[in-house]
């Protein structure tokens, strides 16, 4: 099935199974195929971005579609979760993000942001250390 004849709730899948092949590489990576509120780091998860969606062509069903994948990361040792998010960023190591979803040929990363704290749980001092991939796709 190709890209063209995709519903949206294949397009997720298929992002997310292009990311699969990372959990042998990382141990312990989670990967999640929508927005995870409650993460175990390191962590994956694939949802609509901002903007999602806007018109490629003439009339309905012509359209491309932009999601998230974000990572993050555990800040208990900063070091090492500033060192496994650098694999995830570059493109010359086996953990990349990037070349993952390239080699699947399924999307086109457009971008990725720099590192962000996430702050999951204030109560209990739960941050997070991540990035952001925009990828899009054509439905």
């Amino acid at each position: 099935m190709s890209a063209a004849t995709w519903t949206l709730a294949e397009a997720q899948a298929a992002i997310v199974d292009s990311l699969q092949p990372l959990t042998v590489i990382v141990e312990g990576l989670q990967v999640y195929g929508f927005m995870n509120t409650n993460p175990t780091p390191p962590s994956l998860d694939v949802f609509p971005g901002d903007p999602f969606q806007t018109g490629a062509g003439f009339g309905v069903g012509s359209t491309q579609v932009w999601f998230t994948v974000r990572a993050r990361v555990s800040t208990a040792d900063q070091e090492a979760g500033q060192k496994l998010l650098l694999r995830l960023l570059d493109t010359h190591d086996p953990a990349s993000v990037e070349a993952a979803l390239t080699d699947a040929g399924v999307v086109s990363p457009e971008g990725v942001s720099g590192f962000r704290e996430y702050l999951e749980d204030t109560a209990t001092d739960g941050r997070l250390l991540g990035c952001e991939w925009r990828v899009s796709l054509f439905l």
